[in-house]
């Protein structure tokens, strides 16, 4: 892959002052930042914190930022919308924003990030052993809160709703001038399983495609809400997720003895041992998702999975090199596959190398225990 256009167009974006990295604490970056990210809070537009996003934040990105950004160009522009990990806290999906967006527009794509703070980051601080940890999954309410802000965030008044009836309007106002497109890791699945069954209700008829990383969504959610749009009103579907032998081998938090999606099925949802579709035995057990994977040989693929690592000659949009949960949204080739889907060619600006993923180690742990991996 090779760039189409160089640095140019992020700076004629307005992202000049995040060439030397993005800093939460440099106004200058948080303000290039503004016209890409909806900042979130337990579902609401967040009105404290690093950065605030505002009813007028939201109405500014559908009448200045992106029509300014559509200005002159005679094809369909790629909007991306962006759900992180439901355990991120909001400095490290500003940090993940930061580096991912300059590199959405440089290939001219418009990226919108949802930045969703659900509160659970400063419960995990407090864990100190297996104990509490299995302790709180058997309450089920931290995890849960997860899941109920990212509901949230798609009911009426909620945020992630009224940026859907700003697209829809935009869509209807603007036909033919964007193609709309959603990628979520981990949790993010979640919340995407909210956010576009709501954009369809308000009248976004077409998505042109969903790409999950290491879903940690259920699989009866996902049979309820993200499935039936697949092939109406999501065109294509593609998920990238870990084998079964590698995700067995992905310890998580050190305190559990497998991957986080294991943790999450088998500690965190209500009743345990919940079918997780990120999770190789979870498809390989259920008959509808053998059949939209296109695993089962009697049946037409309708959307496809990527098992994590691939080989060296998968071709571009099947690779993925990730070996953990938490490695995915910053793992080259599977960024470059989510890249080439939305953009739909092969040749773009390479995903940077250095970025470092939004579910990184915990910024200050508060015990001995060191935290590895967070959803």
């Amino acid at each position: 892959m090779s760039p189409t256009s160089t640095a140019s167009p992020a700076r004629s974006a307005g992202l000049a002052p995040l060439d030397d990295g993005f800093d939460d604490e440099d106004e200058q970056d948080l303000e290039a930042l503004r016209p890409y990210v909806v900042n979130l809070t337990r579902g609401a537009l967040s009105q404290d914190g690093i950065m605030q996003t505002s009813v007028a934040d939201v109405d500014a990105i559908f009448d200045e930022h992106l029509p300014r950004f559509l200005a002159g160009r005679a094809e369909p522009v790629p909007v991306v919308f962006w759900a992180h990990g439901g355990i991120v806290s909001e400095r490290a999906g500003l940090r993940i924003a930061g580096d991912q967006v300059p590199w959405w527009v440089r290939n001219g794509a418009y990226p919108i990030h949802f930045v969703w703070e659900t509160g659970f980051t400063d419960t995990l601080r407090d864990l100190v052993s297996w104990w509490a940890l299995r302790d709180l999954g058997g309450r089920g309410a931290p995890w849960q809160s997860v899941k109920r802000s990212a509901q949230v965030a798609a009911e009426p008044g909620g945020g992630a709703h009224y940026v859907a009836q700003r697209l829809a309007r935009f869509c209807r106002e603007h036909p033919g001038h964007i193609t709309v497109h959603a990628a979520g890791h981990s949790a993010g699945a979640i919340f995407h399983s909210r956010f576009l069954p709501a954009a369809d209700r308000l009248g976004v008829r077409s998505f042109g495609s969903l790409q999950l990383l290491a879903p940690a969504l259920r699989v009866d959610e996902f049979e309820s809400t993200l499935l039936p749009m697949i092939g109406t009103s999501i065109d294509r579907f593609a998920m990238y997720t870990l084998t079964a032998a590698v995700e067995q081998q992905d310890c998580c938090f050190r305190l559990y003895p497998k991957s986080l999606l294991y943790l999450v099925s088998e500690v965190f949802e209500r009743p345990p041992d919940v079918p997780l579709l990120g999770l190789e035995q979870s498809i390989r057990q259920s008959r509808d998702l053998l059949t939209a994977f296109g695993l089962d040989p009697e049946q037409q693929c309708a959307s496809e999975v990527v098992w994590s690592p691939t080989g060296p000659l998968a071709p571009v949009g099947r690779r993925s090199s990730a070996r953990s949960h938490g490695g995915f949204d910053n793992d080259v080739d599977t960024m470059n596959s989510v890249a080439s889907r939305v953009l739909g060619r092969e040749n773009f600006a390479p995903f940077p190398s250095t970025t470092v993923s939004a579910s990184r180690v915990l910024d200050t742990p508060t015990t001995a225990t060191r935290v590895s991996w967070i959803p």
